[in-house]
């Protein structure tokens, strides 16, 4: 009886050591479609090795192609291909929370407070709003193969 209760023990010390690098497996890195399957946006860590950022990397044939909607005119012919609509997200108190980040929507030109939650490893649900994270709005992006969303010129 003793030898069943050691191994039991055993079993559930490996699994509960195991569960951080579970966790971590969900790596928030990687190409992340938009709720609207217009574009795709490339996450990674930004210059500075702490904070989160996000390219545009591709673009639905047809989509928007230039920042025709920001309000300085003079940055209204500038492509919206490769441009980082996604800063300065800084990890929260959970492994898969992103706070206090900034999203760029090029569709009205204006810049949000936002926040990503890694739902699992293949869904993102991420936040933007004004003031308070009530007033705001939320989509689901879903992790997808950059093989199959070539990346934009």
């Amino acid at each position: 009886m003793k030898l069943i209760g050691f191994f039991t023990i055993g079993f559930f010390s490996i699994l509960l050591s195991a569960m951080p690098s579970m966790a971590q497996s969900n790596d928030i890195e990687g190409l992340w479609l938009t709720q609207n399957e217009r574009a795709a946006v490339k996450i990674e860590k930004c210059k500075d090795g702490q904070s989160l950022c996000g390219d545009i990397a591709w673009i639905i044939a047809g989509g928007m192609q230039t920042d025709s909607q920001n309000e300085d005119e003079s940055l209204r012919g500038r492509p919206l291909c490769g441009m980082q609509i996604l800063y300065g997200f800084r990890q929260g108190k959970q492994a898969n929370e992103w706070l206090d980040g900034k999203i760029y929507k090029a569709d009205d030109g204006d810049v949000y407070n936002a926040s990503v939650t890694q739902v699992d490893n293949n869904r993102l649900r991420l936040r933007g709003y004004v003031g308070m994270p009530l007033f705001g709005k939320t989509q689901m992006w879903t992790r997808v193969n950059p093989a199959e969303y070539p990346s934009c010129n």
